[in-house]
């Protein structure tokens, strides 16, 4: 292999946050003072080619914030694969990829690669981005009829994270995704099943008193069959649309999560609308979008069917009283109903540079707070964040 064999490139983000209201968080971003990790990335790739048809590509990314346990600015290894290019048709890769959710997954870390600050949370929700790569194979074939590119692919894998006191593991992971092209248009659909494995970690006793209340009230096995999942299959769905039309160009995704058997029952939804405008080197958008989030309903009732027949502050119950607020915590953690604006604009200082800045309002609905963290005090119906990003490729 010679040096032209080799090829590095790169990309970075620098993002600076915060957000409008007192005692909300998001990816970091608080009310108290403007941040930086929220959106910042430096990431380095290096792709060879080792012999005739084959080559080797490798992707290490750093990350300001991290929905799993992984620490701020920890590198990771994203991507390690082998590619086997059979004809100009077929393609086989092996080793870690990214996982192929949605229309920008190959570049989610790269700012530079779409319109927005960030790709619209409705579908890039933070409930995936923890599952970004997986280790496993697979195969595309790519061809062309009737004016129609057609991509293909077809992959299976695995998947360990941690997050949230939760050790997930993801195996097998079979899935396929097809996409077609033709003049102004692309349109993707994909389909992934996922068996999966979650174990809550025990902290401060929780697991210890569940079992001595499920002793006391056996209705309480649901709350904890919903902490968990004993290889329970999950069956992800979207579905892309890209319009590159003049003047105005329209992205639009929607996704689907179910669990179809029991326990951690964690059914999502979202989609989004997005309308860009492109004039010279500016770039406004706008988009529109909601999400939700069902966690697992039966628990819900059964925490709070239990505080209405047996209320709080009976003598002698105060860690049964504890204990149920602490479950019913829990799982109000894990639902969300939002809905979002986001008003935004870009601009191409350089051909590999593009500054963003980016308002978003989230609508809080059914009680919850989306996904934004808020404290126990806060029962704010809707949140504002402004974004500040310079995004690079080199």
């Amino acid at each position: 292999m010679s040096s032209e064999d080799w090829q590095v490139s790169g990309f970075t983000s620098l993002g600076l946050g915060r957000m409008q209201e007192p005692g909300l968080e998001f990816l970091g971003y608080d009310n108290e003072k403007w941040r930086a990790k929220g959106d910042s990335v430096l990431g380095l790739q290096l792709n060879a080619d080792m012999a005739e048809r084959l080559s080797m590509t490798l992707q290490v990314v750093s990350r300001g914030y991290n929905q799993d346990d992984t620490n701020s600015f920890e590198p990771e290894l994203d991507w390690l694969f082998l590619s086997y290019h059979l004809n100009s048709a077929w393609r086989i890769r092996i080793g870690r990829m990214r996982t192929p959710h949605y229309l920008y997954s190959e570049t989610v870390d790269v700012g530079y690669s779409y319109v927005w600050a960030r790709p619209p949370i409705d579908v890039y929700s933070t409930i995936l981005s923890t599952f970004s790569y997986f280790d496993g194979a697979d195969i595309r074939y790519l061809t062309h009829s009737n004016n129609v590119d057609i991509d293909l692919q077809l992959f299976s894998g695995y998947m360990k994270r941690s997050r949230d006191n939760l050790e997930i593991k993801v195996e097998p992971m079979i899935g396929g995704n097809i996409s077609l092209q033709w003049e102004q248009w692309k349109l993707r659909y994909g389909l992934i099943y996922d068996r999966t494995d979650i174990r809550l970690q025990p902290t401060a006793n929780f697991e210890s008193n569940l079992e001595a209340v499920i002793a006391f009230d056996s209705s309480y096995q649901s709350v904890k069959d919903a902490l968990n999942a004993d290889d329970a299959w999950y069956r992800y769905q979207t579905l892309g649309l890209h319009w590159d039309g003049e003047p105005v160009a329209i992205i639009s995704e929607v996704f689907d999560i179910k669990n179809t058997d029991d326990g951690f029952q964690n059914d999502a939804h979202g989609w989004y609308l997005s309308a860009h405008m492109p004039l010279g080197k500016f770039t406004p958008y706008l988009v529109r979008g909601a999400f939700t989030n069902e966690y697992n309903l039966d628990a819900f009732a059964t925490v709070n069917n239990s505080l209405q027949s047996f209320p709080t502050g009976q003598p002698g119950y105060e860690g049964f009283d504890a204990f149920r607020l602490q479950a019913l915590n829990r799982l109000e953690l894990n639902n969300y109903d939002q809905s979002t604006w986001t008003l935004g604009l870009r601009y191409d200082l350089m051909s590999n540079v593009a500054l963003k800045a980016e308002w978003q309002r989230f609508d809080f609905h059914s009680n919850s707070s989306g996904q934004i963290t808020r404290n126990a005090q806060d029962t704010s119906s809707h949140a504002a964040l402004t974004t500040l990003i310079i995004d690079v490729v080199f």
